[in-house]
């Protein structure tokens, strides 16, 4: 009934043709399981296909997209030759880390910045994440159960080399799955690990009331969704926000920079 009313909604402003049941979309494979209530969507073929594309099908599977504490940074030195493939092949992971492989997100993120000038080394932390993928070709995600809407959100303080900027990432899932999800640099340079999870948090919140209010517009009532943080030093600032004289430069700074940046200006 309601799948019906959705479509007699959106058939009254615009021509729809109704085609069945979806089992694939921009290369999406969608399976759902109506005796275990579940949805799953992966990307099988497109992954498949990206590894033939660069010669990748047959080599030996690694347990991580990345690995762990890898710092990547811009030398001029060791520089891939003119019409190398980097930046497609970048692309190409950066498709799949926002349609159905959300656990590559962060590899992603750390990859993007060399696109214009890549070096060797750029291009072996990128087939290493090949090298992921081809041991997990047919992994996905699935939607299934009841659970409301939560969010679970960290920073990687100056994981950024060149910059010293540290990274956001956060997730919200609802019904077992993820919705929502980044993995980003922020504007400013945290002086300590507690204003880096702050900043973080406040990137969060900000798509939780975006989230909130989608949902509500769907007519699903998920209520105040719960986030998991790592640094109790932010739990702590977050749970008082009041600035003192250690704080107060965290809030100043961060509005500073979003009002800046809104206006047209560029981060640096």
């Amino acid at each position: 009934m309601g799948v019906a009313a959705v479509k007699r909604s959106v058939s009254v402003k615009v021509e729809v043709r109704d085609m069945g049941e979806v089992n694939e979309f921009i290369g999406m494979k969608g399976m759902r399981d109506r005796a275990a209530k579940t949805l799953t969507l992966s990307n099988p073929g497109r992954t498949v296909t990206m590894l033939e594309a660069f010669g990748m099908e047959t080599s030996t599977p690694s347990k991580a997209p990345m690995v762990s504490g890898v710092q990547l940074t811009k030398t001029g030195e060791d520089l891939l030759p003119e019409g190398n493939w980097y930046a497609e092949l970048v692309g190409s992971l950066l498709y799949l880390s926002t349609t159905t492989r959300r656990n590559i997100v962060f590899a992603v993120g750390v990859l993007s910045p060399f696109m214009s000038r890549p070096e060797q080394d750029h291009m072996r932390a990128a087939k290493g994440v090949l090298r992921y993928l081809c041991g997990t070709t047919r992994l996905g995600v699935v939607y299934g159960g009841s659970e409301p809407l939560q969010g679970f959100v960290d920073a990687d303080r100056a994981g950024d080399v060149d910059g010293c900027r540290s990274t956001t990432g956060f997730v919200f899932t609802l019904n077992g799955g993820p919705i929502a999800w980044a993995s980003k640099g922020q504007l400013t340079v945290a002086t300590s690990t507690a204003e880096a999870e702050y900043v973080a948090a406040a990137m969060a919140t900000k798509a939780e009331l975006r989230l909130g209010k989608l949902l509500s517009a769907l007519r699903v009532d998920g209520g105040a969704a719960p986030m998991g943080e790592d640094n109790q030093a932010c739990v702590a600032l977050v749970n008082n926000p009041e600035a003192s004289g250690r704080t107060k430069h965290v809030d100043v700074a961060y509005h500073m920079v979003r009002d800046y940046v809104a206006r047209g200006g560029v981060a640096f």
